[in-house]
């Protein structure tokens, strides 16, 4: 009978030995399951962390970087050069660059009183104009540039060409400008008379911004250059 007890007390410790050593496995089992998934984790929310920080990093340096330039403006730019060897598309855009800020900005606020319908005609005048509507374009059409630009402009340039204008144009005009033979004159209004109450106005006058010439003038200067698919004379 002891002899059984002793069996059944040995198979007993046994078994029992058995199940703690296996749930022991699988306890180590679900503890390394579950340290592998809180690795997985920390690994994922330390890999997101490390994107962040390259990030910051990344535009921290570019605060520190030196500023990078102003791109350069499209042509024409800032000063064309009209005697440059330009292309018939060149030299249109260049015409109507500078036309239209005459015609825009120039003639009606700053030189009224020195303009002369043929200005076009006199190249000194129309390079001179080309350079004051790109200081102009410097000055007041460019970001991030100083108040002296402007003041510049008003005191300095627009004065200079202003004084070049009123030496090239003095011989073109009415014949109220006391010139016996003007360059080029301004046709005068008819005065009404008794025969003919209502004459027909000049073709243009003092006041005009142009002459008729302007355009047939234009076309011609363009048609003489050379075409956009030949290569400059200086290549």
């Amino acid at each position: 009978m002891a002899d059984d007890m002793k069996v059944s007390v040995g198979d007993m410790l046994l078994t029992l030995t058995g199940n703690v050593s296996d749930a022991r496995k699988r306890l180590d089992t679900l503890e390394g399951q579950k340290l592998k998934e809180e690795l997985e984790r920390l690994s994922h929310h330390v890999g997101g962390l490390k994107e962040q920080l390259a990030a910051i990093s990344e535009a921290f340096t570019q605060l520190q970087a030196e500023p990078e330039p102003e791109p350069e403006p499209d042509w024409p730019g800032v000063s064309p050069n009209w005697t440059d060897d330009l292309d018939q598309d060149q030299a249109r855009e260049l015409w109507d660059w500078l036309t239209a800020w005459c015609q825009n900005v120039l003639w009606p606020i700053y030189a009224q009183d020195v303009w002369k319908p043929c200005w076009y005609r006199h190249t000194r005048v129309r390079i001179a104009l080309t350079s004051l509507r790109g200081a102009h374009q410097w000055s007041y059409e460019t970001t991030k540039v100083p108040p002296t630009r402007s003041l510049e402009w008003e005191l300095r340039w627009w004065p200079q060409v202003e004084e070049l204008m009123k030496k090239e144009l003095k011989d073109c005009g009415m014949p109220s400008d006391a010139l016996a033979r003007p360059k080029h004159p301004i046709p005068v209004p008819k005065q009404p008379t008794v025969e003919d109450p209502n004459p027909a106005p000049p073709p243009f006058t003092e006041k005009d911004f142009t002459d008729p010439g302007f355009f047939d003038y234009v076309e011609r200067n363009i048609a003489r250059r050379r075409s956009p698919d030949e290569e400059r004379s200086d290549s």
